[in-house]
């Protein structure tokens, strides 16, 4: 299974208040009412921005260009390319994107999920933007970046308020042609708080932060990496 994300903005003229409700009242319900297009997608989730928030334990800024990161998981990348070839989608889903969505501005990544820590997956989530830095190839960061990452967030250490940690991985180039492009980002870092201070309060464990900005300052490109901090509505589960 594949999970397509969409980072976006909102059109201009609208207000991110004005945003939320239309992709939650109107797109949403449009989308699982077309049956052809819903019968693809395995799960549909929207993440908003909360209010207010920033990244108090590692201070990267906040994506404040972006109203939405969506999730949709499908069984492969042909299906959801098949998924925006139906007549349904067509003429129905994507005319009403442009109502509420700066298309011009928004990526889409394929990605596969992969675990870190296990565990509930909550409505409260952030989601750290992550680009590589030069002279590494996605593949050889990845592998780095997950391994560096488990050793610092071990069960046996899991952060308390933390439910859960995934790596979502952009996928290889050759099924993402555009994925070399630097709009692109390779992982995103996705955690599941079951508090929402959970990653506030890591300022309080000087070791793991410590060991993360070390790893960051290895791999990463940390001019790149954004935060978005979402409250997540359910559209398909």
């Amino acid at each position: 299974m594949i999970k397509m994300m969409i980072l976006a903005p909102r059109r201009t003229g609208m207000t991110r208040e004005e945003f939320r409700r239309y992709v939650v009242d109107v797109h949403g319900p449009l989308v699982k009412s077309v049956a052809e297009v819903a019968a693809d997608i395995r799960h549909y989730h929207y993440n908003f921005p909360v209010p207010g928030a920033s990244d108090t334990a590692f201070k990267h800024p906040l994506a404040d260009h972006l109203d939405i990161v969506i999730e949709a998981y499908f069984a492969s990348i042909e299906a959801q390319r098949a998924n925006m070839r139906l007549p349904g989608y067509v003429q129905t889903v994507r005319p009403d994107e442009r109502r509420f969505a700066d298309r011009s501005r928004a990526v889409m990544h394929y990605t596969k999920e992969i675990p870190v820590l296990r565990g509930e997956r909550t409505l409260r989530r952030t989601f750290y933007l992550r680009r590589r830095r030069l002279g590494l190839s996605r593949m050889e960061f990845q592998q780095r970046w997950l391994e560096g990452m488990r050793a610092i967030f071990r069960e046996e250490r899991r952060p308390a308020g933390l439910a859960g940690y995934v790596h979502n991985q952009t996928v290889s180039a050759a099924e993402h042609p555009d994925g070399e492009d630097p709009k692109y980002f390779d992982v995103i870092d996705e955690f599941f708080l079951a508090e929402p201070d959970a990653l506030d309060r890591l300022t309080g464990d000087p070791e793991l932060l410590a060991a993360t900005r070390r790893l960051e300052r290895e791999l990463l490109d940390v001019t790149r990496t954004r935060v978005f901090v979402g409250e997540t509505v359910i559209n398909i589960p």
